[in-house]
């Protein structure tokens, strides 16, 4: 039995180092990461809880829950090597569905004259994801390390210095990436670098 599947021997032989890096990939990634900040900021900028949860829901949606399930179903199919995408190529095939799919939630976001941070925010990711996809034509960059570091800048800029305490958990990803053999540390600092620069320079301009 493979150690996906919980073969006990075979995880004891794990390093517990590697194991907790893992999980903290499982528990941190970009889908579960998107969905919580969407939820926040619409929380932030609606006037009612109702429409938070509405401008929230269309952009988790679109930014994270419909491309997560597009990639559980391409991994049942065969078609995608994990949940991670670890191949480069098939990242660069996916990238094209995940942009898609970001920019219909825009669309549905500034044509239901959602809050301006909330366009804001799906035009981050969207620019984000273009720009990501841009550079794994050539080099792995880590998604992981660009979505943390994203999301916590917003985050700063939104509630202000207080959320500093959010980005030790953005050098923890990193670090996990880094541990499980999926990126350089080369790449996950362009990643964080490209999260910030983004989202600094998108959200700030469009809030």
């Amino acid at each position: 039995m493979s150690t996906r599947h919980g073969d006990p021997a075979m995880a004891q032989r794990i390093p517990r180092r590697l194991r907790v890096a893992r999980l903290i990939g499982e528990l941190l990634s970009p889908p579960p990461i998107l969905v919580v900040l969407a939820l926040i900021v619409a929380w932030d900028s609606s006037p009612t809880p109702a429409m938070a949860i509405l401008w929230g829901g269309i952009a988790a949606l679109f930014a994270s829950v419909l491309p997560y399930a597009l990639i559980l179903r391409g991994v049942r199919q065969g078609r995608l090597s994990d949940k991670n995408i670890s191949v480069r190529e098939q990242r660069i095939r996916f990238g094209v569905v995940a942009i898609t799919s970001i920019l219909i939630g825009l669309v549905l976001l500034a044509a239901f004259d959602a809050p301006a941070e909330m366009v804001a925010l799906v035009a981050s990711v969207a620019v984000g994801v273009a720009c990501g996809w841009v550079i794994t034509l050539w080099w792995k960059i880590s998604v992981h390390a660009a979505i943390a570091a994203g999301a916590a800048t917003v985050l700063l800029l939104i509630f202000g210095p207080a959320l500093l305490a959010v980005w030790p958990l953005v050098a923890v990803i990193a670090w996990s990436r880094v541990q499980v053999g999926d990126h350089t540390t080369a790449q996950v600092l362009a990643g964080v670098a490209l999260g910030v620069v983004v989202n600094a320079t998108v959200f700030t301009l469009l809030r």
